[in-house]
């Protein structure tokens, strides 16, 4: 049986695919959820404390998530290697992050490309990177002595009473740049490692870059925790410990709820969409030669790429209102019970301030999810959702 001829464009070979619509809107969901994922961190995980910046002024650093006020601290007790201009010490806001951002594309455009040009490239690359930094330890180090020597006579280039012929401060410069590169790091090494895994197809890096963000998040909870901070205080700002009223959408959400609801979604987001183009890739990899010129083949990747969106977009949606209706869920039960008792019980249960902290919440989503699965008995789950199933396909038919 003879297949049909497929235009080589739209072959399963992974030269082709990383060209497909779909591949890249995956791929550009994934850079745009990682940037603003970044943006959203730096709003609630990258400011210190009134207290601590009362303190310790401007130029005190503390373990947000910020690369400038580490930066301004090192150039406060020394002199920075790294340009102004490209961290952004000197602006505020947003444009603190553009050239650090720019800097962070280029080197994964740059890493793209040696990653698809063979292992000669890259050995000779490697081998010249540690000859440069090799050179930039020792060059400046040994030439200034050897001047020096040539000048004065010889001598030691340590433990002399003039600073110039301390010639082994030298050597010590190049670690200042990378404790500039530990404080830049803090901010744009999962940026850097998420768009390299992303755009250069890593399973490793996107994950890397995953764990790194909940990382912060946890460190950052632990930090400011009350029975901590009283210890050790470290200086960063803590969320409030209440989650705040539902004043957004209509009273469905609060807005520390929103904010950190679109944390968890744009993670979610950032790696189902990166991990999903490599997925697919990997499966498109391993068929025969034969599979991936064949129409039924091509036919069949389209369905699943294609769904894989839908599905996407769907399941965040609904993940989105069912988070924010689990958070006020404690909310609704106690206007219910009001409704059928008009007690004033219900009404002071509603206005407690225990039902706003943390604990609370959790206990509100618990109890959305025994509601939930013991609905099971009452309400037809599978078949309404056999039902969307079947919706959607007929969608993308």
């Amino acid at each position: 049986m003879a297949m049909d001829v497929v235009p080589e464009s739209k072959t399963l070979h992974i030269t082709k695919l990383r060209f497909r619509w779909q591949v890249l809107l995956l791929q550009t969901l994934s850079t745009i959820s990682l940037l603003l994922l970044m943006r959203k961190m730096s709003e609630l995980y990258g400011e210190c404390s009134e207290k601590f910046v009362a303190n310790s002024g401007t130029d005190g650093w503390c373990p947000a998530y910020e690369h400038t006020r580490g930066l301004r601290w090192m150039d406060s007790n020394g002199n920075t290697i790294l340009p102004d201009f490209i961290t952004g010490i000197n602006e505020t806001g947003f444009n603190a992050f553009t050239m650090p951002l720019l800097l962070c594309f280029i080197l994964t455009i740059l890493w793209v490309f040696v990653q698809t040009r063979g292992e000669r490239l890259q050995l000779i690359i490697k081998r010249i990177f540690s000859a440069i930094m090799a050179s930039w330890f020792l060059l400046p180090f040994l030439i200034s002595w050897l001047i020096g020597m040539v000048s004065n006579g010889a001598y030691l280039p340590i433990g002399n009473a003039d600073d110039q012929y301390n010639h082994i401060n030298l050597v010590l410069a190049p670690f200042e740049f990378f404790f500039e590169l530990v404080f830049f790091g803090i901010v744009f090494a999962p940026i850097l490692v998420g768009l390299m895994g992303i755009w250069g197809l890593s399973k490793r890096m996107i994950t890397w870059a995953t764990g790194y963000f909940l990382m912060i998040i946890g460190i950052h909870a632990m930090l400011t925790f009350e029975g901590v901070t009283s210890a050790v205080d470290v200086g960063l700002k803590p969320l409030s410990a209440q989650i705040g009223e539902a004043t957004l959408f209509g009273g469905l959400i609060s807005p520390l709820g929103f904010d950190l609801l679109t944390v968890a979604i744009l993670i979610l987001v950032f790696l189902e969409s990166g991990l999903a183009v490599i997925t697919n890739l990997e499966y498109t990899s391993v068929l025969p030669e034969a599979s991936k010129k064949d129409s039924e083949y091509i036919n069949q990747f389209n369905n699943i790429i294609n769904g894989h969106l839908i599905h996407l977009f769907g399941i965040m949606i609904v993940v989105s209102l069912t988070t924010a209706i689990a958070l006020e869920f404690d909310d609704f039960l106690i206007s219910f019970v009001g409704i059928l008792e008009g007690s004033q019980w219900s009404g002071q249960v509603k206005e407690s301030l225990e039902l706003q902290l943390t604990y609370g919440k959790v206990i509100s989503a618990s109890l959305f999810m025994i509601v939930v699965a013991g609905g099971r008995f009452v309400i037809p789950w599978q078949r309404i959702t056999g039902v969307i199933e079947t919706g959607l396909s007929r969608i993308r038919n």
